[in-house]
């Protein structure tokens, strides 16, 4: 932990931390080393420790007092209240500790009158490295009405459930937390502890809907299925006594669970109809216009979702008593509305909320920086693009849909082994292997893609299977795969125009292609295939596909000649380049582009003399061709 100066006026004895613990000898000297200089007296309540535990806490001067365990969180910790003598109590569990980052608003905190309690962010651990972040009141003035706990199991403050205390957060502490990792919680058997009290909760009192929300609560990561039962079964509580609703701060903590829960198992309706519910209840809740917000956004109403995003952002939000997540008023919210603002073309109002989210995220946020790297892409500018997908990837290296997006960028920016790289780092991903895939027949590994292809099981992948069997000389096995991909591609595109027209130039070696095939020239696709064909040598099926498409083409071939022309020479297949280019200026004597494509052609051949002629040429005929003009100077 990185030290912080501590003020000689910081008004400690303001500040007193309780604790309930048993057992945590492996986390409870960090957590009160991070404590006890911000403290005036440290509470510490053993419910039956056999470990280390107690001699930790005396050595850092905590008063220790033993409860006999009871089955009941909320009566060990309003043990620990009783014992408290400060104004102010801070709430940490053995395996957190604390974060002082400005010393001078916690005092100002502390000084105040007009708040009771604040919430502060805590940030738990997960298994993969990553982290999750949510709002926690564990700050609050002890002599305030209602400062006792309820609840067995997930216990909670009475005044808070209920509330009635004035509270904000606080961005001057946070708190860190690694107890909920599974080698953690599977050594303190805590899964199974919650589960079990939480039970006998509902049993006692079944028709009480916040058992069932705290038994929800601990079947979370153990049973979905029984949490969404023990959710719904709490809500329905509710619905039935709605009166009892509107002061109970947990029920927003209830929705929450439930609208994620479903929309994580694809029942939108459901969890929009949640959605509106809850904020009939809690209009101003930032959580629950977030949430809406993002589902609206994965129900496709963008419109909608803009309003509940910007409600989210809001001023009455910012206002709302309580705050679950810390997304909900800044990165997360501003990142989701972005979002939906690109869908409806609002492209400058999310680069403007981007900027916003990027500024606000932690570190290990990476939406916002996939996001600007998406808009980006969208706009063409790859290679900003690739910066913002690969800050992405460091904030957070488990999405693959960002790694995709890199390694597309990089392979349209022909940067081959970088995206190689990317791309095989998520090796078995379907999506990923048809990229590289993709990758290795235009880099002449056809092989590898051939094997790459046929273990995939993406019907997109039927398209690049037949070029890596057309390359390798199999024209039978092409066509075969060929055909497949083309009764799956039952919408008509220009993809599927482009291998239509191909095979009726090439492969099905027709006596004449229909007329309409070519009406408007051939598709954009077919210019990486010329490509294909020479960089394996089928320079039989090159010269056959440019002399047919001559015949066919009429009006179009010129336009087409000249693309396949730049993309010959761009791609270093240069006498091939040449022999179009050639035959244009033949044909159009007075193109400016033709002279200058053929002087790129010298300048490759390093025929300096010959490349200053036609670019003077190309000068000549169009006097402000910018990149004539540029070569020369160079030259």
């Amino acid at each position: 932990m990185a030290s912080i100066h501590i003020p000689l006026d910081f008004p400690r004895e303001k500040l007193g931390l309780c604790m309930i613990v048993k057992n945590e000898e492996r986390a409870l000297a960090r957590c009160l080393e991070s404590v006890r200089d911000w403290v005036g007296e440290m509470v510490v309540v053993d419910t039956g420790s056999t470990d280390n535990t107690v001699n930790i806490a005396v050595s850092y001067g905590a008063r220790v007092s033993h409860f006999a365990w009871c089955d009941d969180f909320s009566a060990a910790r309003n043990a620990a209240l009783d014992q408290a003598t400060c104004e102010w109590i801070l709430v940490l569990d053995g395996d957190e500790f604390l974060h002082v980052e400005d010393p001078e608003k916690l005092a100002q905190a502390l000084q105040q009158s007009r708040f009771d309690g604040f919430s502060v962010p805590i940030r738990s651990v997960n298994d993969d490295g990553t982290y999750s972040k949510a709002m926690v009141f564990r700050l609050f003035r002890r002599s305030q009405p209602g400062i006792r706990y309820r609840g067995e199991v997930h216990e909670q403050l009475q005044a808070v459930a209920s509330g009635e205390l004035h509270t904000s957060s606080l961005a001057c502490v946070s708190i860190d937390h690694d107890g909920y990792t599974a080698a953690v919680v599977a050594s303190a058997d805590k899964a199974r502890r919650n589960v079990r009290l939480s039970h006998k909760l509902t049993q006692s009192r079944p028709q009480d809907p916040f058992s069932w929300f705290v038994h929800a609560m601990a079947l979370t990561q153990s049973d979905p299925d029984g949490m969404l039962d023990a959710a719904e079964k709490a809500v329905a509580l509710f619905e039935a006594d709605s009166s009892r609703i509107r002061g109970e701060h947990y029920v927003v903590n209830l929705y929450l669970a439930l609208i994620n829960a479903h929309q994580s198992r694809g029942s939108i309706a459901r969890a929009l109809a949640l959605s509106d519910r809850a904020l009939e209840i809690f209009p101003d809740s930032p959580d629950l216009n977030y949430r809406r917000g993002v589902v609206r956004i994965e129900k496709g109403d963008f419109a909608a979702a803009v309003d509940d995003l910007v409600c989210a952002l809001g001023p009455r939000a910012s206002a709302f008593g309580l705050l679950v997540d810390p997304a909900a008023t800044g990165h997360g919210a501003r990142t989701a509305l972005a979002h939906a603002m690109r869908q409806l073309g609002r492209v400058d109002d999310a680069v403007a909320q981007l900027h916003l989210a990027i500024d606000q995220a932690p570190t290990e946020y990476a939406n916002a920086h996939a996001e600007m790297g998406t808009l980006l892409m969208e706009r063409g500018a790859l290679d900003q693009a690739v910066h913002f997908f690969e800050e992405a990837g460091r904030r957070n290296k488990s999405p693959s849909g960002v790694a995709l997006q890199l390694g597309w960028c990089l392979y349209k920016l022909n940067r081959f082994d970088r995206a190689e790289d990317v791309l095989r780092s998520h090796a078995g991903d379907p999506q990923m292997d048809l990229l590289l895939a993709r990758l290795w027949l235009e880099t002449g590994k056809a092989n590898q893609a051939l094997a790459l292809l046929l273990a995939n099981s993406l019907p997109a992948a039927l398209l690049p299977l037949g070029w890596a069997y057309f390359v390798l000389g199999n024209t039978a096995h092409a066509a075969s795969a060929w055909d497949t991909w083309l009764k799956q591609a039952s919408v008509e595109n220009d993809v599927k125009s482009a291998l239509l027209l191909f095979r009726s130039l090439i492969v099905e070696n027709l006596a004449e292609p229909a007329q309409s095939q070519c009406s408007a020239g051939a598709p954009r696709e077919m210019d990486g295939w010329v490509l294909l064909l020479l960089r394996y040598g089928l320079n039989a099926c090159a010269d056959r596909l440019v002399s047919r498409s001559r015949l066919v083409m009429g009006a179009h071939w010129p336009g087409v000649r000249m693309r396949w022309a730049q993309a010959m020479v761009v791609a270093e297949f240069v006498d091939a380049g040449m022999a179009l280019l050639l035959e244009a200026a033949q044909e159009a004597p007075e193109d400016s582009a033709v002279y200058y494509w053929l002087g790129y052609c010298a300048v490759l051949r390093q025929q300096t003399e010959d490349a200053r002629v036609l670019f003077e040429e190309c000068l000549r005929l169009d006097p402000q061709h910018p990149q004539a003009r540029q070569a020369l100077a160079i030259l």
